[in-house]
């Protein structure tokens, strides 16, 4: 019965006239204020009192947002002029006082100065809107056709993932939805293309730095290729990569059609700092299947006004992160050391994560819309990013185990993709049972009982050694001397500042010596510390009981702390000097199809 279900809501969300048309236009009125008039003209309600609603978050990022914090003289009026009483019902909703059968248009004015979260930003070169910080949507419209008209400078040109309507700064969407998944970048910038598999894939790049668009294009171009390989057949008619290449933000954001990479300029160089570019893009481009096509079918359709819950994000979010590195490599974008050194630092990090034993990859998925920050987070939480691809990498290296290298992870995606489309209403978790018993032949809820609703340790590092990588010390080959922690982090600083403690972790040294986050390391065994010399003295001392004085609240506390001797300061993965004959073919097929 599920695949009827999207269909059903599809009826229950129709206008009456489905051939009526939504029209936006939006005029940049004052470019260096970053301000822009706004107007939506709505066909006829069915009903009278009609409202219209601006959505509490923007797909891509699970976290209420006060995104209607940016609209001010919000006004009505009818299709001849004649103002309407409209007043705010909520902190994202307006009702018109308006009897049913009336054609109507909302107009405001709009801020957009939030370039970080991508979702509105305009100033005098550029603007990113985001459809869900911009644009208000009647509910009962939410499905009809969509016309985007924008007034920008003469200098601007305007790009989306949508088709151009029939101006150069005009788009057409289907619905809402679409219009709302799929991002437009007018400005200034760089803009190239190329034909991936009779598709066009194009770059966007805003903003100077030390990148080259053409070398970018010619990967991006290979790691969609070989995405579109994994899965068999794509979801998408042209693909538009949109970067940002600017200062003081970083992040990326999915959507139906294209997504939003934001670096800083100059971090296209070297080739270690290019690379964490190229896998984001190789994470969002996967979106496209996993999540834009196939998502929780708790998020089937999205509501825009509250929290879309769900036990399944580690799934969206995390087995992504997972395959984003696979295809980076077989794109041949990156090579089996970049590959294993990238994958060793999630590793380390997620066996530092004292949260990981505290919530499950489950409980984390529904409880992404409120995680805290901080150490908090990781001494009582999971991110769903990391434990979502360490699963992710377990499932992986088992399947293909247990197959003789046969079967894979990307099977199971390959069946979300082919069985439960968003259009079908997406998956659940037995969906996902039933295809990993499909692809191996037998059950994986004893897996998923101890490792997806439990917190056992995943046996990753049992894995690995399955296919000839070893977790070893990360230290050079001459250096004997033992690494001593102390299970904490300070803030970066200069000499003349003391050690301000940022994070503690759960039951290591320092917490076991009641340090707390916020305190302000000054003295060990009487020397002074400061944030410069901080990870040199804490090694001065070994391993035995140290005086560690700190200023807590402006008063000056002593206590004793005892480092933990470690092999080296961290982890790293490395391929095992004699692998065997079965090391070395789980290790081809993990990492060579």
């Amino acid at each position: 019965m599920k695949k009827y279900v999207y269909a059903f809501l599809a009826l229950v969300l129709a206008p009456a006239a489905a051939a009526d048309t939504v029209n936006y236009q939006l005029r940049i009125s004052n470019a260096a204020q970053h301000t822009a008039e706004v107007s939506a003209r709505f066909p006829a309600s069915a009903k009278a009192d009609p409202i219209v609603q601006l959505p509490n978050w923007r797909t891509g990022r699970y976290e209420i947002l006060p995104l209607a914090n940016g609209l001010r003289h919000v006004v009505a009026k009818t299709a001849d002029g004649k103002p309407v009483p409209i007043r705010k019902t909520d902190k994202a909703t307006w009702q018109l006082a308006l009897p049913a059968g009336v054609p109507y248009t909302v107009s405001y004015e709009l801020y957009a100065n939030e370039l970080g979260l991508r979702t509105r930003h305009i100033d005098d070169s550029h603007a990113y809107l985001n459809a869900s910080a911009v644009f208000v949507y009647s509910p009962e419209f939410r499905t009809a056709p969509v016309i985007v008209k924008l007034e920008v400078p003469k200098d601007w040109q305007s790009r989306s993932g949508m088709p151009q309507g029939n101006c150069g700064d005009c788009f057409t969407a289907d619905d809402y939805d679409v219009l709302t998944d799929s991002p437009i970048e007018t400005g200034i910038h760089r803009f190239y293309k190329t034909m991936v598999d009779g598709k066009p894939i194009e770059l966007v790049i805003w903003g100077d730095g030390n990148h080259d668009g053409e070398a970018m294009l010619k990967d991006l171009a290979a790691i969609s290729k070989n995405t579109n390989a994994l899965f068999g057949s794509t979801p998408y008619a042209r693909y538009l990569y949109i970067v940002h290449a600017t200062d003081g933000v970083r992040g990326a954001t999915e959507h139906l059609n294209s997504t939003v990479i934001q670096t800083e300029r100059w971090s296209f160089q070297p080739r270690s700092e290019y690379l964490k570019f190229a896998r984001t893009a190789a994470h969002e481009f996967f979106h496209t299947w996993n999540v834009k096509a196939y998502r929780p079918a708790e998020m089937v359709p999205y509501d825009y006004q509250k929290e879309n819950h769900t036990n399944l994000l580690w799934i969206a979010e995390g087995h992504t992160s997972y395959f984003e590195n696979l295809i980076t490599l077989r794109a041949g974008v990156q090579d089996e050391k970049q590959y294993l050194g990238d994958v060793s630092s999630t590793l380390a990090a997620y066996l530092r994560t004292p949260g990981r034993f505290e919530q499950s990859a489950n409980e984390s998925s529904f409880d992404e819309w409120i995680q805290p920050d901080g150490d908090r987070h990781a001494n009582a939480s999971v991110s769903i990013y990391p434990k979502g691809e360490m699963i992710g990498l377990a499932m992986d290296l088992m399947l293909r185990k247990e197959s003789g290298g046969k079967k894979s992870l990307a099977d199971v995606h390959r069946g979300l993709w082919q069985k439960h489309k968003v259009v079908q209403g997406g998956f659940t978790e037995a969906d996902v049972l039933a295809l990993l018993q499909q692809v191996s032949g037998r059950s994986w809820q004893d897996f998923w009982s101890r490792y997806v609703i439990g917190t056992e340790e995943l046996p990753v590092l049992a894995l690995l050694k399955d296919a000839g990588v070893e977790f070893v010390a990360d230290k050079k080959p001459d250096d004997g001397k033992p690494f001593y922690a102390w299970g904490l982090s300070v803030a970066p600083g200069e000499d003349g500042a003391f050690a301000k403690v940022t994070a503690v972790e759960k039951d290591g040294p320092a917490w076991k010596a009641g340090i707390t986050t916020g305190d302000t390391l000054i003295a060990v065994n009487g020397n002074r510390l400061s944030a410069k010399n901080f990870a040199a003295r804490s090694q001065q001392f070994g391993a035995g009981a140290l005086s560690v004085d700190y200023f807590r609240r402006d008063a000056k506390v002593s206590t004793t702390l005892m480092p933990k001797t470690q092999d080296g300061a961290g982890m790293k993965l490395q391929f095992t000097d004699k692998p065997t004959a079965a090391q070395l073919a789980l290790r081809k097929a993990w990492l060579g199809n």
